[in-house]
């Protein structure tokens, strides 16, 4: 495989500088890697059941403790990479401020990345060889292949993993998984809340995408959130994009659903499909002379929205991260990060810079580096206050945070864009 230490190849051995990139390029070399897991840890591995339950003292104490490491497990390469990118940038980040500072529990801490370049078999790949090398725990970036193709070696081999970004409840796939990602049900309930209480509105139409599951499960959330309160929803709209050739119907036109919202006009609507399609739909809209706000989640802050300028004024969004949080430990982030990398920070890697912190905090607290120490750690976090917000792990390692609420309002410089109304942080 080859190593890299701060982006630059050397060739050294895992333990000598705080951050590498590992990437596997021989399949011989992964066979002996993995043989030497089975080896090695064979009288650790653990049924994906336990850690749900109790476990006696004297079975955590036959634990070995872990080496003082902690992974992320990203795709750096290929299409997925900006994601990956975002991961390791965060974690990163956090790594070096917490060894400049005396590391954890009085220890430099490694940092060791795998790149799982896109690919099911890679995130795989990636786990084993953090096994191999003993790491404490992975902080996986919000792709696919790192919140699902590694559950069970996580999990037989007691390896914590959070999720710095996933959209999928992971907490139930097994106890050693944890994500620290605002719930959509948590910000749609906030976000609701907000506008019901705030702004006195009572009448909703939403519009799903229905060649998006995601838009179909938050349709579902916002719905649910909508019949805890005194609102009403006015109509439920559907729209099929152009992607399906086959579908003939009203539902494949955008003009045809708007122009349902005449008829007995809502207070607002909320859509959940993507910003490109929202951007759309505010343009036939306005069109239409239909002149209602917006409501959505953090999909709909992408360019081709914010373009809309005015016709979008008025737009509310729920989202997990406020990059122009005037909170000192978010503004540190913030202005680190950009100096480092050369960009502002994204939520994805505002989550992964949590995380590592997070699993840090969590290795300070527990008594030991065993695997079940670090865990219950974990879960004994309470109100931790990240850039992201402040944490706090139910008993399934799902993170509880409250909402940040975006308003798309014009600034006292002249342009338009998105302004948190509601921080948490």
């Amino acid at each position: 495989m080859t190593i890299y230490s701060n982006r630059r190849i050397k060739s050294v051995k895992f333990s000598i500088f705080p951050v590498f990139i590992a990437i596997m390029v021989a399949g011989v070399l992964f066979s002996s890697a993995l043989l030497d897991v089975k080896v090695a840890l064979a009288s650790e591995k653990t049924s994906p059941e336990v850690g749900f339950g109790e476990k006696s003292q004297e079975a955590i104490l036959k634990e070995n403790p872990r080496d003082p490491k902690i992974g992320v497990l990203a795709p750096i390469s290929g299409e997925l990479k900006v994601f990956g990118e975002d991961a390791v940038d965060g974690a990163e980040l956090a790594s070096d401020e917490l060894n400049a500072k005396g590391g954890v529990k009085n220890k430099e801490f490694d940092l060791l990345v795998y790149d799982t370049g896109g690919s099911m078999p890679g995130a795989r790949l990636g786990v084993e060889t953090f096994i191999k090398h003993r790491v404490v725990g992975v902080v996986g970036a919000a792709t696919a292949e790192v919140s699902f193709a590694s559950n069970k070696a996580i999990n037989e081999n007691q390896m914590i993993l959070i999720s710095a970004g996933s959209r999928r409840r992971l907490g139930d796939t097994g106890p050693y998984n944890f994500r620290n990602t605002l719930k959509d049900q948590d910000g749609i309930s906030g976000l609701i809340k907000h506008i019901v209480e705030k702004n006195g509105w009572k009448r909703f139409a939403i519009l799903t995408s229905l060649v998006n599951d995601y838009s179909i499960k938050l349709t579902a959330a916002f719905k649910a959130s909508i019949a805890k309160t005194d609102a009403k929803l006015s109509h439920e709209l559907y729209f099929v994009s152009s992607q399906m050739k086959n579908m003939v119907g009203d539902e494949t036109s955008l003009s045809a659903q708007v122009k349902k919202l005449h008829d007995n006009t809502p207070d607002a609507l909320i859509y959940t499909g993507d910003g490109d399609e929202a951007a759309d739909l505010v343009k036939e809209m306005r069109a239409q002379g239909i002149d209602i706000p917006l409501i959505g989640g953090e999909d709909l802050m992408a360019p081709a929205f914010a373009a809309l300028g005015e016709k979008a004024e008025g737009t509310l969004v729920y989202g997990g991260f406020n990059i122009h949080s005037d909170k000192p430990n978010v503004k540190k982030f913030v202005d680190a990060f950009t100096k480092r990398y050369k960009r502002p920070p994204s939520r994805l890697a505002a989550l992964s810079y949590d995380a590592y912190m997070l699993l840090a905090d969590a290795i300070n607290r527990a008594p030991s580096l065993r695997p079940t120490h670090v865990r219950l750690a974990l879960l004994d976090t309470k109100d931790f206050r990240g850039v992201t917000g402040r944490v706090t792990f139910d008993a399934t390692g799902e993170a509880q945070k409250d909402v940040f609420i975006f308003k798309f309002t014009k600034s006292s410089e002249g342009g338009y864009g998105f302004k948190c109304i509601v921080d948490p942080s």
